[in-house]
């Protein structure tokens, strides 16, 4: 079997109500968010798709309507009452309306932690 991944990028701020530690107030993180699809590649050969498990640019498009316009910029908060990595994780699992079998989100917090969901 055969997988792609493809990385995006977005910026927010939240906080964390119920944390005892510094993050119960408001800050922001420069996110890293890899979406990895698998499976088998289209075998119709008249298929603008030939050969591909899915279009990076229709996986970039989807991604970008339904996961990063919607958390860019905004106060996370707002969008999900404990916006931990892995309560976000799964909020981007279920908003993400692809065909193609998703196997691995993974959402990068900071550049030494993140949270990966895995089918």
């Amino acid at each position: 079997m055969l997988s792609i991944t493809k990385q995006f990028e977005f910026e927010a701020a939240h906080f964390l109500p119920n944390h005892q530690g510094a993050c119960c107030r408001l800050h922001g993180h420069s996110y890293k968010l890899e979406i990895e699809i698998s499976g088998e590649t289209n075998t119709d050969d008249l298929s603008a798709s030939y050969g591909m498990i899915m279009d990076f640019g229709d996986l970039s498009k989807i991604v970008k309507e339904n996961i990063i316009d919607v958390l860019d910029h905004h106060n996370l908060n707002t969008i999900i009452s404990d916006p931990t990595a892995e309560n976000l994780v799964l909020w981007i699992k279920e908003h993400l309306p692809i065909k193609a079998p998703l196997s691995r989100i993974r959402l990068w917090e900071t550049s030494k932690a993140y949270c990966e969901w895995r089918r």
